[in-house]
């Protein structure tokens, strides 16, 4: 039995219906305000700590730190998927001087595990290249632990959520409950249909785990196709571990997904969950990267040229009222055949010019916009 069973067995056995155990988005909104308004209460802020990165265009309402350019909450309500539905918000680090966010699972008693979890506050990232940077040795995870490395989730996108996993570890509890045993694996995929069972209602591609202690992720989302890498090291210079690619029509359409990390104990699998060691995972880095936005088109009419059509006259070329800032380069053509080294704006005519027509070809440039050329009419024949 797959990993992606025991996670749709151990979902099925909690009480609420997400796969994943967020909350719908309604209740998300009415938690971050009573989370401001505690603060308020105790004469504290949301806490800002170290990173130096910009903060994007959009970063998301502020919560309870900024990182990597975005606004995160870190999660202090209960519920799945954690076995006992035992989160606590002081398991989630502000960014450090590095800029680091370092993830424990607790367990302070011996015998009841709190995970840890954080998101980011905005809403609808969508299509583009996420990335992260994780320090954690995944193969020597505890079975019962399960590492929620980046993946996006909204509640209120039916059936699948818009789940997709980049770089989910874990054992799954081991697979003692059904006569087997599991090794810890890594996972790119995600889920169509929340309500089906796994092979039915995701996809999903497991890969042996290695003992590398830093692993690099890399998620490109686009209309129909998602593609996974997996690096050892840090960036994308290290060993490709795993390259997924997955296409089709049940990829994920971008709806109001938030992005998440969570460290986390489940319940199935035959393994011992009230009695996990405390685990910890550092996240180095996370990056999110739009795709390129079509280039502008520039407003380029048709240049006309001006001057005696006559030899040993000077012929100028006019482009015309082009977007502001756009730069001109030029060529000149005799009968339909440039002439070799006329790249100016004027050109003089010479004896080879007499009884041809001349025509001029512009071309406009400009940074973010699509390079455009445009021709003049020919000339009269030059006397």
């Amino acid at each position: 039995m797959s990993r992606t069973v025991i996670a749709f067995l151990h979902m099925r056995g909690e009480s609420k219906p997400t796969k994943v155990g967020h909350f719908p988005t309604r209740v998300h909104h009415l938690a971050l305000v009573v989370a401001v308004g505690l603060c308020m209460m105790v004469g504290v802020v949301p806490s800002h700590a170290a990173d130096t990165t910009p903060m994007a265009e959009d970063p998301g309402p502020v919560g309870s730190f900024a990182w990597k350019g975005f606004n995160w909450q870190k999660r202090f309500w209960g519920g799945a998927p954690q076995y006992n539905q035992s989160f606590d918000p002081a398991n989630v680090s502000s960014p450090d001087a590095n800029g680091h966010v370092t993830m424990t699972l607790s367990n302070p008693s011996g015998s009841a595990p709190a995970g840890a979890e954080f998101q980011s506050t905005r809403e609808g990232f969508g299509y583009g290249t996420y990335s992260t940077t994780v320090e954690k040795d995944v193969s020597a995870l505890a079975k019962e632990v399960v590492w929620g490395c980046l993946f996006t989730y909204d509640p209120e996108a039916t059936p699948g959520f818009n789940e997709i996993d980049l770089c989910e570890a874990s054992a799954w509890g081991g697979g003692a409950s059904y006569g087997e045993s599991w090794p810890v694996t890594q996972g790119h995929g995600y889920w169509f249909d929340a309500g089906k069972p796994p092979g039915e209602g995701n996809s999903t591609i497991t890969f042996d785990v290695t003992s590398d202690l830093i692993l690099t992720h890399k998620m490109v989302w686009e209309p129909g196709k998602l593609t996974f890498e997996t690096y050892a090291g840090e960036g994308y210079t290290g060993t490709l571990l795993k390259r997924t690619v997955m296409v089709g029509s049940t990829v994920p359409v971008p709806a109001k997904e938030a992005i998440h990390f969570n460290l986390w104990v489940t319940g199935g699998g035959g393994g011992d969950p009230a009695h996990v060691a405390p685990e910890t995972v550092t996240i180095r880095d996370f990056s999110f990267t739009p795709p390129a936005s079509e280039p502008l088109t520039l407003t380029a009419p048709t240049p006309t040229i001006s001057g005696t059509l006559r030899t040993g006259s000077t012929l100028t070329a006019n482009p015309g009222t082009w977007t502001s800032g756009a730069t001109f380069q030029y060529q000149w053509y005799r009968s339909g055949a440039a002439v070799t080294g006329a790249t100016g704006k004027t050109y003089k005519l010479v004896k080879a010019d007499a009884n041809k027509t001349m025509m001029v070809r512009v071309t406009g440039s400009k940074s973010g916009y699509t390079t455009v050329s445009k021709d003049s009419a020919f000339t009269a024949p030059i006397k």
